[in-house]
Formats: structure tokens, C-alpha cells, sequence
């Protein structure tokens, strides 16, 4: 016995919009925007040296009574500050993929300063705060490459 039905009925699916096509961005403004970008996340990679020596001397069981804390505070207050840049900065094409993934780094970089350093839990937010970090940075050197402009310097994203 067969049920009623539309078969055979031949109604085409609605056909999702067209996306718009991004604008394309001269080279000065690629590069402004790109800079832009990297400019908001450089604090947190100059300050990363003087965190991973403290880091360091924790694990040696140099670092003293005060511990890692205080430079991780130090560091968290950089990042912060670095996230809300970078949210805010505008970004195009290919830079908003970029854009994200220096957002997504920030964020975990920020959660493992927030979780005790010697758990699985900050190693595995901070790889993948670097891991982003660096995505981020060869997205941005590809389209540089690509665009015939000057390469970022490799330690701005870190």
C-alpha cells in the first residue's frame, strides 16, 4: 500500500544568497591592516621572554618565595589588553582568518596563565596558544608573500 504524498513533485530547493565579494585591499591598506593586527598582539610577545625566564627559573626551583604568580599576573594583564586590541581591530579576507586564529591564541594563552602551571590542563592551553600564534603568523606571511610586501619580522607573533 503506498501513501500520498508529493512524489514526483520537482520544487528546487532555495538556493542560499551569494556571498558579496570582499572588497580588495590596495597593498597600503593590506599591509596598514596587517600591521594593525600584529601591532596589538606584539606586547604579548615581547613580554614573553621575560615570562618563559621565570617559567624557567620555577621549574629549576630558582625563582624564590614569590613563585611564578606575580609574573604571570604581569603577563595575564599584557594579554588582556592585547585581546581587547585585537578584537577590535578591523580585518578583511584572508586577515580575518588570521585575525581569529590570534584571537583564539590570546584567549587560550590567557586561560592557561589563569590555571596552575604545572597541570596538563595550562601545558595544553599554552601549545595551543603558540600553535594559533603561529598559524596566524604564516597566514599573514602567505598573503604577503603572495602581495609582494615586505615579510612580518618572525618573533612580532610569538
Amino acid at each position: 500500500m503506498l501513501a500520498g504524498g508529493c512524489h514526483g513533485t520537482q520544487h528546487p530547493a532555495p538556493q542560499p544568497p551569494k556571498p558579496r565579494p570582499q572588497p580588495k585591499l590596495s597593498f597600503r591598506a593590506l599591509d596598514a591592516e596587517q600591521q594593525r593586527l600584529v601591532g596589538h598582539y606584539q606586547p604579548v610577545s615581547r613580554a614573553l621572554t621575560g615570562y618563559e625566564l621565570a617559567y624557567r627559573d620555577w621549574r629549576l626551583g630558582e625563582l624564590g618565595a614569590r613563585g611564578l604568580a606575580p609574573h604571570a599576573r604581569s603577563l595575564a594583564r599584557i594579554v588582556d589588553r592585547s585581546l581587547a586590541r585585537v578584537r577590535k581591530d578591523p580585518a578583511t579576507g584572508t586577515d580575518a582568518t588570521a585575525k581569529a586564529l590570534l584571537v583564539t591564541a590570546l584567549e587560550a594563552r590567557r586561560r592557561a596563565l589563569a590555571l596552575p602551571p604545572a597541570s596538563d590542563s595550562y601545558r595544553r592551553e599554552w601549545n595551543r596558544s603558540v600553535v594559533d600564534a603561529r598559524r596566524a603568523l604564516t597566514i599573514l606571511q602567505d598573503i604577503r608573500d603572495r602581495a609582494r610586501l615586505i615579510p612580518l619580522p618572525e618573533d612580532a607573533v610569538s
